[in-house]
C-alpha cells in the first residue's frame, strides 16, 4: 500500500511538472514569436510623388486618415504592387496589437493566399477595381468593426496576393475602437473567435487550475505573463502602444475578463438582419416531419467493389459534425475489405445532410477551417514537381478553390479550373481562385472534357462519391495521353480508425460512402491503364486526429446548447450556459490532444497512424 501511494505521488509530481513545463515553454515560444512578427511589421514611408487616386479608404469610426498619410499609402501601394493596404496606428493599445500580431504574420501576409484578411479595424485603403469585386460600397459612411473587418477579410479573398499592411506614424488609435475593445476582438476572427482563442484560453485555464496545486509557482507564472507585453515591445521602432506599462500591470485583471467579452461578443453578434437559424427552422422541420427513411436507399447484399456477399458492419454511429438526425451504417467486405455506407443515401438524403454543411450556415466556418488547413495545399501541388510541368489542371471536388489559389504560388503559369456539386464553385470563380469553374457530376461532365487535362486531382473527393470507379473512369476521360491523376482520401487502414471508433473524423458520417484500400486503388488504377508513380502515407498525413475525436466528444457533450435548424425550438439561456462552460473546461483536452498530435507526427507512418494517403498515376 505504501509502495503504491508513493507510485503515485511520484506520477502526480511528474504531471504537474509536466504541466508546469509546457505553460512555461508555451509562454517563451508565444513571446518569441511576438517579437518576430513585430519585427517584420513595416512601417509606412514618405514617398516624393502622390499615388493614384484610384485607391480609396475604408475608415472605421471615429478614424480620420490625414492627407500626408493617404497620400503615402497610395504612393506605397503603387509601387509594391498592392491592391489592399491596411493602415496601422503606431500607438495601437497594446491589447489590440498583441491580437493583430497573432492574427498575422507581417512577413508572409501579402504572399501568402490562404491567409485570412485580418487588420487593425482602423482604415483600410483598396483599389476601386478589387472594392467593386468584393461587392464594398465606399460611399456609406464609416463602418463599424464588424463591417469593417468583414471588409477586410473580403478584399483578402478578392486580391489574395497584393494585400499587406503597414504602420502608419501619423495614424493615431482611435477612442472609439478602444473603447470596444472586445468587439473588435470578436470582430477581428468572426465565426472563428473561440478557435482564435481557445489556445489563450486553454493556457489561462490550466494556470487557473494550478493555483490549487502550488500557488507560489502559479504566482510567478502570471507575473511573467503579466510582464510579456514589456518584453515584446520592448525596444520596438514601429509600434509604440500608449498603454505598455498600465496594461502589463493589470493584465492578470483584465485579459481574461477581455477574452470572455469577447466570446459573448462573438455569440451575441448576428451578421445578417435576419436570424439564418430561425430562418431555415420551418423548411427542415417540414422536411423532418415526412420522416428520414426516404433519405436512405435500399440496403445491399454484395460488395460494390468486388461483389462479394460476406460483408459485416463495421462501424454504426449518428451524425457527430452537424447532429441532423439518423443512424448510419458502414460495413465492411470480408473478401477485398472495402468498406461503404449501407445503406447508402439517396440523392434527398445527399441534398438533406449536405445542406448548410459547405454552404449555407457552415460556409464560413468551413471556409476558415479549408484555410487553416493552408499547409497541406503546396505539399499536395508540389507531389507533381517529380512528374510533369502541367499547363492545364482540373481539381475535382475543389470546394471554395482552397487548392488552387495555393497551387498558383507553385505553377503560376498554370491555368487551374474547379469542379464541385455545390454553389462553392461559383464563389471560387468569382475571387478569381480559379479559371474556369464546373459546376455538377464529374462523371457526366467528364465527356465534354475529353483529354483537355494534363492533370486531374481529387484531394478528399473520392469518399464523397456514390461510385469510385465511375469517377476513376471519368478521370481518365479527362486527362491528355501521359497525364497525371493525383488522388488523396482517408485511409480506410489506419490504426486510429480503430482505437478512436466513431470518434475518428474521417469517417465523417453521413457524408463519406466508400473508403478505398490503397492496394484496392492501385490495382483498379493499373487495370484502367494507368501506372502508379507515387504512394505516400507520411505526407498525406494531417495531425489532428487526437484533437478532432477530443472536440467532436466536447462538442457533442455541449450539443444540448447549440441552436440547430433541424431541432425543433430554441436552447434554453441555461442549457448555452452549460454549453459554453462545458467547451471553456474542455479547453485544457484539447490543447493536450493537440500537443499530442504535433508530438506524434514524426512516428506516424511507423507507428501506422497515418489518417490519409496520396496515389499519383500516369495515365498510358
Amino acid at each position: 500500500m505504501t509502495a503504491g501511494k508513493s507510485s503515485r505521488r511520484r506520477s502526480g509530481k511528474w504531471v504537474r511538472r509536466t504541466i508546469q513545463a509546457g505553460l512555461i515553454a508555451g509562454l517563451v515560444l508565444d513571446t518569441a514569436q511576438l517579437r518576430r512578427r513585430l519585427a517584420g511589421l513595416r512601417t509606412l514611408p514618405d514617398r516624393p510623388e502622390p499615388g493614384q487616386d484610384r485607391f480609396r479608404v475604408l475608415e472605421a469610426e471615429d478614424v480620420r486618415v490625414d492627407r500626408a498619410t493617404l497620400a503615402a499609402a497610395r504612393a506605397h501601394a503603387q509601387a509594391e504592387g498592392l491592391s489592399t493596404l491596411d493602415l496601422v496606428p503606431r500607438d495601437l493599445p497594446v491589447a489590440q496589437a498583441l491580437d493583430l500580431l497573432r492574427a498575422v504574420d507581417p512577413t508572409t501576409y501579402r504572399t501568402d493566399r490562404q491567409a485570412p484578411g485580418r487588420g487593425a479595424l482602423h482604415a483600410t485603403l483598396a483599389d476601386d477595381g478589387v472594392l467593386r469585386a468584393a461587392g464594398i460600397p465606399t460611399d456609406n459612411g464609416h463602418p463599424s468593426a464588424p463591417e469593417l473587418a468583414e471588409a477586410i477579410a473580403q478584399l483578402k479573398l478578392h486580391a489574395p496576393g497584393s494585400t499587406d499592411l503597414i504602420v502608419a506614424p501619423r495614424l493615431t488609435s482611435a477612442p472609439d475602437v478602444a473603447a470596444k475593445d472586445a468587439e473588435v476582438l470578436a470582430s477581428m476572427h468572426g465565426e472563428n473567435t473561440v478557435g482564435a482563442l481557445l489556445p489563450q484560453l486553454a493556457w489561462l485555464s490550466t494556470l487557473a487550475a494550478s493555483t490549487l496545486v502550488n500557488p507560489a509557482w502559479a504566482l510567478a507564472a502570471i507575473g511573467a505573463w503579466s510582464a510579456q507585453p514589456l518584453i515584446v515591445f520592448y525596444g520596438s521602432k514601429n509600434m509604440r502602444p500608449a498603454d505598455l506599462l498600465s496594461y502589463s500591470a493589470t493584465r492578470a485583471v483584465k485579459e481574461p475578463k477581455r477574452l470572455l467579452a469577447a466570446l459573448a461578443a462573438a455569440q451575441s453578434r448576428t451578421v445578417e438582419h435576419v436570424d439564418p437559424v430561425q430562418e431555415r427552422r420551418p423548411a427542415y422541420q417540414a422536411e423532418l416531419a415526412k420522416g428520414t427513411e426516404r433519405f436512405f436507399g435500399e440496403r445491399r447484399e454484395d460488395c460494390p467493389w468486388c461483389s462479394s456477399t460476406r460483408l459485416e458492419v463495421r462501424l454504426r454511429t449518428r451524425d457527430l459534425l452537424q447532429r441532423k438526425p439518423g443512424t448510419f451504417v458502414l460495413d465492411q467486405c470480408q473478401d477485398c475489405a472495402h468498406i461503404f455506407q449501407n445503406p447508402q443515401l439517396t440523392p434527398a438524403g445527399l441534398d438533406f445532410y449536405y445542406r448548410d454543411f459547405y454552404d449555407g450556415l457552415g460556409e464560413k466556418k468551413l471556409d476558415s477551417l479549408f484555410k487553416a488547413r493552408g499547409v497541406m495545399y503546396r505539399p499536395r501541388a508540389e507531389s507533381m514537381k517529380s512528374f510533369a510541368q502541367p499547363e492545364s489542371w482540373l481539381d475535382v471536388g475543389t470546394g471554395h478553390g482552397h487548392f488552387c489559389n495555393a497551387a498558383r504560388e507553385v505553377w503560376p503559369q498554370t491555368t487551374f479550373d474547379g469542379l464541385d456539386i455545390t454553389d462553392g464553385i461559383k464563389l471560387a470563380e468569382h475571387r478569381g481562385w480559379i479559371d474556369r469553374g464546373y459546376r455538377g457530376s464529374f462523371v457526366d461532365l467528364a465527356p465534354s472534357m475529353a483529354e483537355n487535362y494534363d492533370v486531374v486531382s481529387m484531394f478528399h473527393y473520392m469518399e464523397h462519391s456514390l461510385d469510385p470507379k465511375l469517377e476513376l473512369e471519368a478521370a481518365r476521360t479527362a486527362l491528355r495521353s501521359g497525364g497525371h491523376l493525383v488522388i488523396e482520401v482517408p485511409d480506410p487502414e489506419a490504426r486510429w480508425a480503430k482505437l478512436l471508433g466513431k470518434w475518428w473524423l474521417p469517417w465523417l458520417q453521413p457524408q463519406h460512402l466508400n473508403f478505398v484500400s490503397i492496394g484496392n486503388l492501385r490495382r483498379q488504377l493499373e487495370t484502367m491503364g494507368f501506372t502508379v508513380v507515387l504512394e505516400q502515407r507520411a505526407e498525406a498525413h494531417e495531425p489532428i486526429d487526437l484533437l478532432s475525436a477530443a472536440w467532436t466528444r466536447l462538442s457533442n457533450l455541449a450539443a444540448g446548447g447549440e441552436d440547430l435548424p433541424w431541432r425543433p425550438t430554441k436552447p434554453e439561456p441555461s442549457a448555452k450556459a452549460v454549453r459554453a462552460a462545458t467547451l471553456a473546461v474542455g479547453t485544457p483536452v484539447l490543447l493536450a490532444a493537440s500537443l499530442a498530435d504535433g508530438a506524434l507526427r514524426p512516428f506516424a507512418a511507423r507507428l501506422g497512424l497515418t489518417n490519409a494517403y496520396r496515389v499519383i498515376a500516369r495515365k498510358s
